[in-house]
C-alpha cells in the first residue's frame, strides 16, 4: 500500500539557503523555518512549498512582518504594536504559536539523520541474521533420507 509520509528534514540548497521542518510529497508542508543566504528567515506554515498560513519574517536588520499569509503572500499582517485583546492581538498570539511549532519542528529535524543512521544500522543487522539464520538452516539442518 503506497501512503504519503510527511516527515522533518534539515535541507541544505544550492544557494546556501536551508530549510529545516515538515516535508509532505517532497514539498516544505506543514511547520518549518526557512533560512535565506542573505540573513533573511520565515519562520511558520507551509502548504505545498509557499508560505500559507500564520508565519513570521524577519529581516536581516530585525524588523519583522507576522500574520496569515496566503499563496506565499502576507495578506493579513500583524504587529507588534498591538491593543491586547484585540482580534489583531489574538491573531498575533497565534503567530508566535505557529512560531514556536516551527522552532520545535526545526529542533527535530536535527535529530532525524540520527535516527535514521540508528534504524538503518538495525536493519543491516536484523539482514545479516537473517542471512545467517538461512545459512545455517539450509547447512546445519537435521538430514532426511527419502525413500
Amino acid at each position: 500500500m503506497d501512503t504519503l509520509v510527511k516527515s522533518s528534514w534539515y535541507t541544505i540548497g544550492w544557494n546556501g539557503d536551508t530549510y529545516a521542518g515538515e516535508y509532505f510529497a517532497d514539498r516544505m508542508h506543514g511547520f518549518g523555518v526557512y533560512s535565506f543566504a542573505n540573513g533573511h528567515r520565515y519562520e511558520g506554515a507551509w502548504h505545498e512549498g509557499r508560505r500559507q498560513g500564520l508565519g513570521m519574517y524577519t529581516f536581516r536588520n530585525g524588523e519583522t512582518q507576522a500574520g496569515h499569509w496566503q499563496n506565499g503572500v502576507l495578506d493579513t499582517l500583524s504587529t507588534q504594536n498591538i491593543v491586547p485583546g484585540s482580534a489583531i492581538a489574538v491573531n498575533h498570539s497565534k503567530v508566535l504559536n505557529a512560531v514556536q511549532e516551527a522552532r520545535r519542528a526545526t529542533e527535530k529535524a536535527y535529530d532525524v539523520p540520527r535516527v535514521d543512521d540508528k534504524v538503518n544500522r538495525a536493519v543491516a543487522a536484523a539482514n545479516k541474521a537473517a542471512n545467517a539464520a538461512r545459512v545455517a538452516g539450509v547447512e546445519g539442518g537435521p538430514k532426511t533420507h527419502s525413500q
